[in-house]
């Protein structure tokens, strides 16, 4: 490498020094004011609510307990062992008592009835009691 090119290769560099000073005093004035203005942008998520339809014989468990809400039992809390002598009552009860409490909590999950826990008359403890959600609708 010759002098010219080193002079050649300093003075490129004096240039970009230079242009680097320029730009921190711009950036100087501009943060000297105060004021530095920031856009940033937000992608908007839009949720759709679908209705869900849910198509149940009424000969399952399922079926008779949601006919038991259409007509009105479950306007005021109930508990398990009510919906049961209601059940037997009608002569729907199912082979097996012990499957009241798991549909009843299935119709808890999907947004038909709420369980709501209550203090028991008698005794200590609590008792759960199911009744009609008030944002469900039958049709």
């Amino acid at each position: 490498m010759g002098l010219e090119e080193i002079l050649e290769k300093i003075k490129e560099i004096e240039a970009k020094i230079d242009s680097l000073e320029c730009k921190i005093e711009t950036l100087e004035k501009v943060a000297g004011k105060g004021v530095i203005n920031l856009n940033v942008e937000v992608p908007k998520v839009i949720v759709e609510k679908k209705p869900l339809d849910i198509r149940i014989d009424e000969n399952e468990l399922l079926g008779r307990i949601i006919l038991l809400v259409k007509e009105g039992f479950f306007d005021e809390g109930k508990t398990a062992s009510a919906v049961a002598n209601e059940l037997i009552r009608r002569c729907w009860y199912p082979k097996d008592l012990q499957h009241i409490r798991p549909s009843l909590e299935q119709l808890t999950f999907l947004g038909i009835l709420e369980r709501i826990k209550e203090k028991r008359r008698k005794g200590k403890g609590l008792k759960w009691t199911y009744i009609k959600n008030k944002n469900f609708k039958i049709d």
